[in-house]
């Protein structure tokens, strides 16, 4: 029988740190079950259910499994680091168990291969179970975690032990806008991944009822809480609309939800004159794809922010937003200073699912 004609099973681990790994995963795997149709992928993530019905035709199968902790978030912006520490240190503690429960799990289910965004311990369980394990992202933890050493000397050995997890990859697809990944043994460069609008500008704009001329933003955080008195702020800047999508909530009036819209995520990024978010992996590579304009607010000291700030004012027209005027709903000032900017024009290969898929195929001998 031909390779082509066998099922392959693989398990793809994602990690639930915001949306952003969930959102580029999601369109690699969109691209492995395209290009290599008898590949069956099992997810194995605590990402919202919900990013997999909103981003895929076709369901998959969930598993409900963290095997690392990214950042304990207090909400999109706010982040606890000894919360962080405390819950790093008890899946150190507990690593044996979790490996061995995932050595279990890829030999039951016959699991093939391996592919992470980028989970650590699978890495181990991978090697154990004697199959191929592939790493993607533009950032390892052990690289944002190295960053907290000096205030604190706990995160060393957290540091190293996540190291000696990440060596155990077997190829490493290395995206743009990233920070130090040479912890992997073998390293391919790849393009980015994005997402891209399946309708024209008019078109999403006409089934948001909206004219081509009238100012639109999309409110772009997993969660975000304005008091009653920022969001009357808001809602005075009353030449612009809003756009915001689950699981935010707001009551401004000039505001528009999309959860009912037949638009995607990418329509959406498209048809705007602006984004307001914080700086992340997803929500960026999807204002690249579409030279859409954002306006930035700042997110803690996390080390990846630097580098996609500096990315972004390449080849975006950018405005800061002070985490402080976010939450006040003091946006006028920052949208009125957008809007006086030319719109640059990104041109940066968006490719990055499709080439990532068929590297990881191919590096299997899956086609």
């Amino acid at each position: 029988m031909s390779n082509k004609l066998k099922k392959r099973r693989l398990a793809y681990y994602i990690t639930p740190h915001g949306f952003g790994h969930a959102v580029r995963s999601i369109e690699v795997i969109r691209h492995l079950l395209s290009q290599g149709p008898e590949v069956e992928i099992d997810v194995v993530s605590t990402i919202p259910e919900f990013l997999l019905h909103q981003n895929l035709t076709q369901p998959l199968p969930l598993r409900a499994k963290q095997l690392d902790i990214g950042l304990v978030q207090q909400d999109s912006i706010r982040f606890d680091l000894i919360a962080t520490l405390e819950a790093l240190e008890s899946l150190h503690l507990n690593q044996d168990a979790l490996v061995s429960e995932e050595i279990g799990y890829l030999k039951n289910k016959r699991i093939q291969a391996v592919v992470c965004d980028i989970p650590f311990l699978p890495f181990v369980a991978a090697a154990h179970a004697n199959i191929p394990a592939i790493g993607i992202s533009n950032f390892t933890w052990d690289w944002i975690y190295e960053a907290y050493i000096s205030s604190d000397s706990r995160w060393s050995v957290l540091v190293d032990w996540i190291r000696k997890c990440y060596q155990k990859c077997d190829l490493f697809l290395q995206l743009p806008m990233h920070g130090d990944c040479s912890v992997f043994p073998k390293i391919q460069d790849v393009p980015l991944v994005t997402r891209k609008a399946q309708r024209e500008r008019e078109k999403t704009r006409k089934i948001l009822n909206l004219d081509l001329d009238q100012k639109v933003y999309l409110v772009s955080f997993g969660f975000l809480d304005l008091e009653e008195t920022a969001q009357n702020r808001v809602e005075n800047i009353n030449h612009a609309v809003f756009l915001f999508k689950h699981p935010l909530s707001f009551r401004f009036s000039n505001g528009i939800c999309l959860d009912d819209l037949p638009l995607s995520y990418a329509d959406v990024v498209g048809a705007v004159d602006g984004v307001i978010t914080k700086p992340g992996y997803g929500i960026v590579s999807d204002c690249l794809a579409h030279g859409t304009p954002i306006i930035y607010t700042d997110r803690g000291f996390f080390p990846e922010y630097d580098i996609l700030v500096q990315e972004m004012g390449k080849h975006l027209t950018t405005v800061y937003l002070s985490s402080a005027d976010l939450y006040a709903g003091k946006w006028k000032s920052a949208i009125e200073e957008l809007e006086r900017q030319p719109r640059m024009v990104a041109s940066l290969p968006g490719n990055g699912a499709e080439v990532c898929a068929e590297t990881i195929l191919r590096y299997l001998n899956w086609l």
